[in-house]
C-alpha cells in the first residue's frame, strides 16, 4: 500500500511539474504575441507616416515645378542685353 502511495505521489508531482512547465510556456508565448502586436502597431504607424511623407514630397515637387515655370516666364519677359 505504501509503494503505491509514493507512486501516485510521485505521479502528481510529475504532472504538476507538467502543469508549471507548460504555463510557463504559454507565458512565452504570451509575450510573443504581444511582442508581435507591438510590430505591427508600429509597422502601421510608420506606413501611414510614409504615406503622409510621400504625399507631401508630391506636393513640394508640384510647388517646385510651378517655380520653375514662373522663372521661365519670367526670363522671357527680360530682355537679353
Amino acid at each position: 500500500m505504501e509503494a503505491i502511495e509514493i507512486s501516485l505521489l510521485g505521479i502528481c508531482g510529475i504532472t504538476l511539474l507538467l502543469l508549471c512547465l507548460q504555463y510557463a510556456r504559454q507565458g512565452e508565448m504570451w509575450d510573443l504575441l504581444q511582442s508581435d502586436r507591438e510590430l505591427e502597431r508600429t509597422a502601421r504607424i510608420h506606413k501611414q507616416e510614409n504615406s503622409e511623407l510621400r504625399s507631401a514630397l508630391r506636393a513640394e515637387r508640384e510647388h517646385v515645378s510651378q517655380l520653375q515655370r514662373q522663372v521661365q516666364v519670367l526670363l522671357g519677359l527680360v530682355p537679353e542685353p
